[in-house]
């Protein structure tokens, strides 16, 4: 094992802290406008060298209030160029590591020394590559690997996990969420930002840990836990639609989906005359998108409001055009109801979906007044929630009963869906009272468990750089804005 340890310590030790405008800033030297370029989960991602940096210059200072310099260690990386870094900071490398095993060994070798860091990055790119030497880590490394980083960092402090998607689009298994679920026996799990990778179209993860006990304790993230299978076709790893700016009428719904996103899956997932389903329809972005894509749309919706926007919506797209040869096909239905007793709806029933798209409340987030966008819509005196009816999903308190009724949900559209049709849930992951509620990952192991009705294909990330960054506690901790969005797609088992 070779063990380069760099170290960028001035030995004077009257060192000159840096002058910063603007607010107090107890986590970092940087200015508001860098502070906010960092906020933002997903990036362009060009190299570990710029990405190292970018997360050591935000987690630490370079001289603490007492006059000390910030300790950095970086493990796993190689040909990290730390005289790129700012000095007085100390930053100690270990790299030409080969195996996890040399990782634990070097973490364990460092945690021996008694030293405590205020910033942490391990890269295991290199290591983790497939399910399978992600199950060797699950099974023999993980927990040692947790165990000494609490060890090593100072108290509160962040740590930095670097893991790739298995392959160059979003199919395989979803190593990052394993890795990070891992993480909450003994960490704080914290946030993520995604890196894509536009010339292999690919996605790396940056997950990002507090030492911090967590709330949530781990959900079971792992291979043997999630049925998956294999498509034909690549799935995309990740789009950026540039959606049009929503009308008055869609305005009044708290959280829909654009129909370039949507129309982009259908055509994905289906082919002209097939039959494209959401069972929480809203204001019918799914049908639109149908429609569009020459497909027959259907939908339900809990709110009566909601779906006369929607068929208002779906009459104008039908609505015969000046130029006949531009007119489709398409048809569509969209009735009131209740998507989680779908069983009992007979408004379609000789209709067998080809494929079903949808979003669901994203728990009862919408609800807490510190939410994204809440405050925007209270000045324009929009709705904040889908609904005040205690049937919404949206209105259900307690997380693992909305997990309850979403499985049993998607389950009842199974029932509909034709044989080997298709599901795609769009999803993130939430925040409340500083813990992570990670969402989108729950879901897809309540669909795919060993008796679920569901097998995962992939995912892709919805990346909105269509909304405005938020100064979430600027100067005091981080809080990300989470500006990408999981579309996960599945296939019904036969």
């Amino acid at each position: 094992m070779n063990n380069l340890i760099k170290n960028k310590l001035f030995e004077d030790s009257k060192v000159h802290v840096p002058s910063r405008k603007g607010p107090p800033n107890r986590m970092n030297d940087l200015s508001y406008t860098d502070w906010m370029k960092f906020q933002k989960s997903f990036f362009k991602f060009t190299s570990a060298q710029k990405l190292i940096e970018e997360c050591i210059l935000f987690f630490t200072k370079s001289v603490w209030k007492d006059g000390n310099p910030s300790f950095s260690l970086v493990v796993g990386s190689d040909y990290l160029n730390t005289n790129a870094l700012l000095p007085p900071r100390v930053v100690h490398e270990y790299s030409n590591l080969n195996t996890i095993h040399e990782i634990v060994s070097t973490l364990q070798q460092v945690a021996s020394l008694g030293k405590r860091y205020d910033f942490v990055l391990v890269d295991l790119r290199q290591y983790i590559k497939n399910s399978r030497t992600l199950s060797s880590f699950l099974s023999n490394y993980s927990d040692k690997v947790f165990r000494e980083l609490k060890g090593i960092l100072a108290p509160d402090k962040y740590c930095a996990i670097l893991v790739n998607t298995e392959s160059t689009n979003g199919a395989g298994f979803p190593l990052p969420w394993a890795v990070a679920d891992s993480s909450r026996s003994w960490l704080k799990l914290r946030d993520e930002k995604v890196g894509i990778i536009e010339d292999d179209s690919k996605v790396l993860y940056c997950l990002f840990m507090q030492n911090q006990s967590d709330e949530r304790l781990p959900s079971s993230v792992r291979p043997s836990n999630i049925r998956i299978a294999k498509l034909h076709k690549k799935i995309p790893a990740w789009v950026i639609p540039k959606p049009p700016p929503r009308k008055k009428n869609e305005i009044l719904h708290p959280a829909k989906f654009p129909e370039t996103l949507i129309k982009e899956f259908i055509e994905f997932f289906t082919k002209p005359g097939d039959s494209v389903f959401d069972p929480m329809v809203g204001t019918g972005s799914t049908v639109i998108a149908a429609i569009r894509s020459n497909r027959h749309g259907y939908g339900i919706d809990l709110i009566p409001e909601y779906v006369e926007i929607a068929k208002k919506r779906a009459l104008d797209e039908v609505t015969p055009r000046m130029f006949p040869e531009f007119q489709n096909s398409a048809t569509f239905n969209i009735v009131q109801g209740d998507a989680t007793r779908l069983d009992e709806l007979t408004d379609f029933p000789d209709v067998r979906f080809d494929y079903v798209v949808t979003s669901p409340p994203y728990w009862s987030i919408l609800s807490n007044r510190g939410s994204e966008g809440q405050r925007a819509r209270r000045i324009r005196d929009l709705p904040l929630t889908y609904s005040k009816d205690p049937r919404d999903l949206g209105n259900v308190e307690d997380y693992d009963h909305f997990l309850d009724l979403i499985e049993y949900t998607y389950n009842l559209v199974a029932e509909k869906l034709a044989d080997s049709g298709y599901l795609t849930v769009i999803v993130k992951n939430v925040k409340r009272r500083h813990t992570i509620y990670t969402l989108a990952w729950d879901i897809a192991v309540r669909l795919c468990r060993k008796d679920g009705k569901y097998e995962y294909l992939g995912t892709t990330l919805w990346c909105q750089d269509d909304i405005n960054i938020k100064p979430f506690a600027v100067g005091i901790h981080w809080v990300s804005n989470v500006l990408h969005q999981y579309c996960m797609h599945f296939r019904k088992r036969c």
